[in-house]
């Protein structure tokens, strides 16, 4: 909720508002923050993020749900940034020029002719961005505190999910647990079936992102 607006705002920026020098200087810088590792990513939000998130919401650390969906949101942004404005670079310029003729402005073309042609390549922007998120083991190793309780609290009589606790993903049960256990053991079969899970939820995810941006360039092709 947080990468989405974001990176498809700043997309809109850098494609459609942006001058030619500052687009220039932007698409490498968020092209660089794509690769950065996700320990480095991890590391700011241990000592950037999670002293925030603890003296805003007053407990003893940061080391909470908060705080991952935090850093996470910032890793899938480049994903989401660079692949949105590849998709809005790639709306060919006569459906723009024919808008501005008929007296549309900047925004109306954003609106109206941009945005809907990128459509599919905004959303497999978004599912690539998600795809990037889920996989990030070490990230939310380093975040999220690792508690292996239900993060759930009681609210108005409702059993609600509390996300100002710690928590462990499946990518981080595995890297705790993976090194240490058993070989061929019922535990073992556990985390293998959790990596299973992980591998079909990201196949899926790219897999259908795929066939959007593929879906995208064959509707241009034959307008």
């Amino acid at each position: 909720m947080v990468a989405v607006p974001w990176g498809i705002f700043t997309a809109i920026f850098i494609s459609e508002i942006a001058p030619k020098r500052l687009k220039e200087m932007l698409k490498p810088v968020v092209e660089i923050f794509a690769i950065f590792p996700s320990v480095v990513l991890g590391f700011i939000a241990l000592i950037v993020i999670s002293p925030i998130v603890a003296n805003v919401f007053g407990l003893s650390n940061g080391l909470t749900a908060v705080t991952a969906a935090v850093i996470l949101s910032v890793m899938a942004l480049p994903t989401i940034i660079s692949i949105a404005e590849d998709s809005l670079n790639s709306v060919p310029s006569d459906f723009k020029e024919g808008a501005y003729a008929l007296g549309a402005t900047k925004w109306e073309v954003i609106k109206d002719i941009s945005l809907p042609a990128a459509k599919s390549g905004i959303i497999a922007a978004v599912m690539l961005g998600f795809g990037r998120a889920v996989g990030g083991a070490m990230t939310v190793l380093m975040a999220a505190g690792n508690a292996i309780d239900m993060p759930i609290q009681q609210f108005l009589g409702l059993t609600v999910p509390d996300f100002l606790t710690s928590v462990r993903t499946l990518t981080a049960n595995i890297a705790i647990e993976g090194s240490d256990v058993a070989w061929g053991s019922l535990h073992y079969s556990a985390l293998f079936v959790v990596g299973m899970i992980l591998f079909v939820i990201t196949f899926i995810v790219n897999l259908i992102a795929d066939l959007l941006i593929n879906r995208q360039r064959g509707a241009l092709r034959n307008d």
